[in-house]
């Protein structure tokens, strides 16, 4: 189905200053926050946010905002300058999470290849803060006028992946007007006016864990792998998993038989990284390994083709399936490993907080930041940093492809700064920052000198 092309360009649009809704975090951001938030109608009221460059933008029901809270409006809200907006998610409440995710990701095809990359795609999600188990991921479609084709193929989306409703937002004389239509109702419309609100304390997709695609658990990440056996590469993975990794293993006994010291090395592409794994190594008589390991890095680019929670069920599995290797080599030598669960879960972090910079993350001390209690920890973890204009003369030398992270590296500023910020903030243990920004010679003085300091190398 062909509809009317319409142009991407974005420009300000001010609605009304936004009010000041409060929510109600989970234990993990009350740490920051506090524990005194309330959301008017908070059993009901159900909010919506567009993905902006600069942040989300989150907007929900006048009627369900008092006048109280009407009066404190503060900041105005900026939208993309487009009329009518069309929004439809693939999400379903009573599936699995990981059909939802899969799904949705259907839908993009779908959207993409009836509207074309030429049409302007806005991502988004909804929620209902004091259910943080609600957030659902949703698409907008925007259009310079209501379009009756468009409206039409948002219908055939929502039917077709078994939806009971679609929204149809408008923007008119300064206000938002959105219209729930329903699928099964012959098209029943519910128009009421919505209004901009605060940006929550925590982004939704970290109030609850399954809402995103960090794991804290091997098991966790089983669980969803075995939820899409059809997947290309998911019989295999499972299978060398369940060879590799013990069904009862124990990770303190893993750490007892690391009787040398295991070294994370972490760091953006062409920070020296590999060098630097090379020398130590060397320096150390200790084997230099990579995650994902051999035994699945076949796998890697079929699973880099996934939705972001299988693709990093993969990585995280690879995590697993290294730690087993990593401590039986640790019984007797030192071990360097090139990347680790640090970078699976930056990685992570950085993409589901879709847009904006680091002040999107969720806030210091969350639990997503916490090494996982049943992986393997290594006694020092490292992240190499250099300026970028210095990593990007070293891109450019080394004349090879780009890889899809970083060409996303390379295209967004924000998500190289949530991914950097990302890195940062992981605990337990912390990344200590090592500056790579000159020779090799002097880097790798640097990383020696932290050695000692963390007693892996006496003076």
């Amino acid at each position: 189905m062909s509809v009317g092309a319409f142009p991407s360009r974005f420009v300000r649009y001010s609605l009304r200053k936004p009010c000041s809704i409060w929510y109600k975090p989970p234990q993990t951001c009350r740490r920051r926050f506090g524990s005194k938030f309330k959301m008017a109608d908070q059993d009901k009221t159900l909010v919506h946010a567009i993905e902006a460059e600069s942040g989300p933008i989150y907007f929900s029901s006048a009627t369900q905002i008092s006048q109280k809270d009407a009066a404190s409006f503060s900041t105005p809200k900026e939208f993309p300058d487009f009329a009518v907006f069309y929004s439809v998610s693939a999400y379903r409440s009573k599936n699995p999470r990981v059909n939802d995710i899969r799904a949705n990701s259907r839908l993009l095809g779908d959207i993409g290849n009836n509207l074309g990359p030429e049409h302007a795609l806005l991502h988004g999600f909804s929620f209902i803060p004091e259910q943080p188990d609600t957030f659902r991921k949703q698409f907008f479609i925007p259009s310079p006028t209501v379009n009756e084709p468009l409206n039409r193929f948002v219908r055939e989306m929502a039917v077709k992946f078994g939806q009971p409703e679609y929204f149809e937002h408008v923007l008119r004389e300064g206000k938002l007007l959105q219209t729930r239509v329903e699928v099964s109702d012959g098209g029943t419309r519910h128009e009421e006016e919505m209004m901009t609100v605060e940006t929550p304390p925590c982004h939704p997709a970290f109030l609850h864990p399954d809402n995103n695609a960090v794991f804290h658990s091997y098991n966790r990440a089983l669980d969803i792998l075995r939820e899409c056996p059809d997947v290309e590469g998911v019989s295999e993975l499972l299978s060398v998993a369940s060879a590799l990794v013990p069904g009862t293993f124990n990770v303190a006994s893993l750490q007892e038989k690391c009787q040398h010291p295991v070294i994370v090395l972490e760091g953006l592409d062409a920070t020296g990284k590999t060098t630097l794994t090379e020398s130590l190594g060397k320096m150390l008589s200790a084997p230099v390994l990579q995650s994902p390991p051999p035994p699945i890095r076949h796998l890697r680019e079929v699973f880099d083709s996934q939705p972001e929670l299988i693709r990093r069920a993969y990585y995280t599995l690879g995590n697993y399936i290294l730690a087993m290797q990593v401590a039986e080599e640790a019984q007797t030598c030192p071990v360097v490993i090139d990347r680790f669960w640090n970078s699976t879960t930056a990685y992570s972090i950085a993409t589901e907080v879709g847009c904006g910079d680091e002040s999107q993350l969720p806030p210091r001390g969350h639990r997503v930041y916490t090494w996982p209690s049943d992986l393997l920890k290594p006694h020092l973890a490292m992240l190499l940093m250099v300026n970028e204009a210095s990593r990007g003369a070293r891109l450019e030398g080394r004349g090879m492809g780009k890889t899809e992270e970083e060409i996303r590296l390379e295209k967004s500023v924000l998500f190289r700064r949530r991914l950097v910020e990302a890195y940062l903030r992981l605990e337990n243990p912390s990344l200590q920052v090592v500056n790579a920004s000159g020779s090799k010679e002097k880097v790798f003085a640097s990383t020696v000198q932290v050695l000692k300091d963390f007693s892996i190398l006496k003076d």
